[in-house]
């Protein structure tokens, strides 16, 4: 960025043929989190990452331990790298959080209910995510809000 003006972008040599849905790279850049509906998922859309090197982005690994047969997406990894923020769709769109614990995801937790989504994380823990308000099964409204770490 140039005074306040992007510039000298250029592709990112990942492959066309994938579907990439609500990117999310990782605080050091070396992980692409997204969503995807592509082959070899459990569900609808399921979370894939793809690690950089050296060639450019490697073939999306599926992150399975937090996907299911339900739709998955909308990732988003702490600063530090040590947990992933998910939205599931179960009937109504739900917020889960997966840890990185001994080398690997957990199994994810919800931790907010229906109608809840897309979270982003402050250097400070704080979760800030959309809610989204529904009348007749049509989406009125989404607003934002903060749950402040304890």
């Amino acid at each position: 960025m140039n005074d306040g003006i992007w510039g000298s972008w250029k592709p990112a040599q990942f492959n066309p043929n994938h579907e990439v849905g609500e990117l999310h790279i990782t605080a050091d850049g070396s992980e692409l989190y997204f969503h995807s509906s592509r082959s070899g998922g459990k569900g609808e859309y399921d979370i894939w990452v793809s690690e950089k090197g050296q060639q450019g982005w490697s073939e999306p690994e599926n992150v399975s331990v937090v996907n299911s047969a339900q739709s998955e997406g909308w990732p988003f990894i702490s600063q530090d790298g040590n947990e992933l923020w998910f939205t599931r769709g179960n009937g109504a769109p739900e917020l889960y959080r997966s840890k990185w614990i001994n080398g690997a995801w957990s199994e994810p937790l919800r931790m907010f209910s229906h109608f809840s989504g897309e979270a982003s994380l402050d250097s400070a823990g704080n979760v800030y995510f959309t809610h989204h308000y529904f009348r007749d099964d049509k989406m009125l409204e989404a607003d934002i809000y903060l749950a402040k770490k304890k």
